[in-house]
């Protein structure tokens, strides 16, 4: 006798018991988890924020994953966000020299920037930024021109309130050196887990 098509009785493939999905779910976590902790140092490491300078992208007490060899292949772009320190040898005051600071990529080797009635020009042309917020009232070192040397970076606090990045003279342009790593992964707290933009 013919089966019928719509006799449901039957199926060709096994539910899955609650307990194995469980099981199953939890193993994928456990060992996403490790990867996660005993793969990411092995490129970099982690670092957790303490400041307010990369909100909203980044709260205070976030953790980040930075990746301290992915920029040994390739040059930081645009919208990066790096980790970077103030080295002893640039415009920084001695008590800022070798401390860490996170922020995003603005300029490039040799671009021209400028800050004017709170916009970025680079080159001459309007930079589009989706990720900054508050007014960019404060030019500081870029409220007139200034073209970049060939080993210089611009970096700026995505909130624009916090003007403690190559703005302010005691920062200045950073070196390609001072650039210690990209920051590309929130692992802490786990509900905004996922790769920064």
């Amino acid at each position: 006798m013919a089966r019928n098509r719509n006799d449901n009785r039957y199926s060709g493939r096994k539910k899955k018991s609650p307990m194995r999905v469980i099981f199953g779910w939890v193993m994928f976590i456990g060992v996403f988890l490790m990867l996660l902790f005993v793969l990411v140092p092995l490129v970099g490491a982690t670092m957790k924020v303490t400041d307010g300078a990369m909100g909203p992208t980044l709260g205070i007490g976030d953790t980040v994953a930075v990746n301290h060899i992915a920029y040994a292949l390739f040059r930081p772009k645009r919208g990066d966000i790096v980790q970077f320190s103030v080295s002893e040898d640039s415009h920084a005051a001695a008590a800022q020299a070798g401390t860490v600071y996170i922020r995003r990529v603005i300029a490039l080797p040799g671009e021209t920037i400028q800050i004017m009635d709170g916009t970025v020009y680079i080159n001459g042309y309007p930079l589009k930024e989706e990720y900054a917020s508050g007014a960019t009232a404060y030019g500081g070192i870029v409220a007139s021109q200034l073209t970049l040397n060939n080993d210089e970076y611009f970096v700026m606090a995505d909130n624009r309130s916090n003007n403690f990045d190559s703005r302010d003279s005691t920062v200045g342009p950073i070196l390609r050196d001072d650039i210690l790593g990209k920051v590309w992964l929130r692992v802490l707290p786990l509900d905004k887990f996922g790769r920064l933009k």
